[in-house]
């Protein structure tokens, strides 16, 4: 018997460079949004970033997998504790506060619920032809 299966191509070097370059990207993005956003209205900013980062933690997982979701949340991680650090002025946008600690704690533990999540949610087979 015959399988009729197609075989998924592999993804061109291209592809790969584009993913990688959007990922940081978007990790720079998330990372500076959601710095700005958290502080906004007290519980809703810090909800509205949280999300953000789940949307961009999902994204990568979805366009390359483990290693654009670690490339993504180093940027985001990274571009946050940059904009962490007194500026130019001393003026601070991640205070030491409770609301400040939860941001910080809440982009590593978002990025990290992402992680776990079946290769097959972001799979691009129609449901009812999955495993058959």
């Amino acid at each position: 018997m015959r399988d009729t299966r197609r075989a998924v191509p592999a993804p061109d070097r291209a592809a790969v460079l584009v993913n990688g370059v959007v990922a940081v990207i978007t990790g720079v993005v998330v990372g500076a949004c959601g710095t700005l956003v958290h502080r906004w209205e007290t519980p809703a900013g810090l909800v509205l970033a949280l999300l953000l980062v789940l949307s961009g933690g999902v994204f990568a997982r979805a366009a390359g997998g483990g290693a654009l979701l670690l490339l993504h949340g180093f940027v985001a991680v990274a571009t946050t504790l940059a904009l962490t650090f007194a500026g130019p002025g001393g003026d601070v946008l991640v205070t030491d506060q409770p609301l400040g600690y939860a941001w910080l704690l809440g982009l590593v533990v978002a990025l990290v619920a992402v992680a776990p999540t079946p290769r097959s949610w972001y799979a691009e087979t129609p449901l009812g032809r999955r495993g058959a």
